[in-house]
């Protein structure tokens, strides 16, 4: 099967790297620096005649609804967004068997015996790449350049979640849902998680297809005691 489109764009990290770069700088509501901005970022990154596939991609990607009421993010304003958000949380006493009590919910399977790590002490720090706000909500994306398969029929629900589970991204879900939480609660007059926190997106760039507007998008809201209890694990209370 011969590849094409985004499916033949090449894997791995330069080429994550540079779509990531091109969204932190794209102006979701105005795409008329689509153009110029792709083909700077492309050559910048040594990737030739792609230039129409990577603008044909996040075009849609920007088009494709989200959410219950599915809006879209070229709905989402400069000023509406925040990239990048950086995060340190101390860590005193991250044990697996505190995370596996965490984690028993349906919503974000963890395969938490295949995690191994030592109880940690010290500090976690991340980036979430992208918060912004639409109608009140906050929510937060997390962009993925994986190649599942060589069209958009490897980009079902099923295929991404069974990415999800693979790569513990859930678990990276849960840490960024914390973060934005403590943001939030730091920023926010009147903060409330039901009213204000509106759930993550895990987009995966190369399974957005119009025709198929369930593919390539994993989303979800942890439920707030699930968040408030992994917060605790972070703060070292048990």
């Amino acid at each position: 099967l011969q590849t094409q489109g985004i499916h033949a764009f090449p894997g791995g990290m330069r080429a994550g790297t540079c779509l990531h770069l091109i969204l932190e700088e794209l102006d979701f509501a105005d795409l008329s620096h689509l153009r110029p901005l792709v083909a700077r970022k492309l050559s910048d990154f040594h990737f030739e005649n792609f230039d129409e596939v990577v603008c044909d991609t996040l075009e849609k990607t920007l088009r494709v609804p989200l959410g219950e009421d599915g809006f879209t993010l070229s709905q989402v304003s400069r000023p509406s967004r925040l990239s990048e958000l950086e995060f340190i949380f101390p860590i005193t006493a991250l044990t697996t068997a505190r995370l596996r009590k965490v984690f028993l919910m349906e919503e974000l399977p963890l395969a938490i015996d295949r995690l191994q790590f030592a109880p940690a002490n010290g500090f976690m720090k991340g980036f979430i790449d992208l918060v912004f706000e639409h109608e009140g909500r906050f929510y937060f994306v997390d962009w993925k350049s994986n190649w599942l398969g060589a069209d958009s029929a490897s980009y079902t629900p099923e295929s991404v979640a069974t990415e999800m589970a693979r790569h513990f991204y859930n678990l990276q879900l849960g840490i960024y849902a914390v973060a934005l939480h403590r943001y939030l609660e730091r920023r926010l007059p009147d903060y409330d998680y039901e009213k204000n926190f509106g759930g993550a997106f895990y987009i995966f760039l190369r399974g957005i297809d119009p025709s198929k507007q369930n593919n390539g998008i994993f989303s979800t809201r942890p439920p707030r005691k699930f968040v408030e209890q992994l917060d605790e694990i972070f703060h070292g209370n048990s």
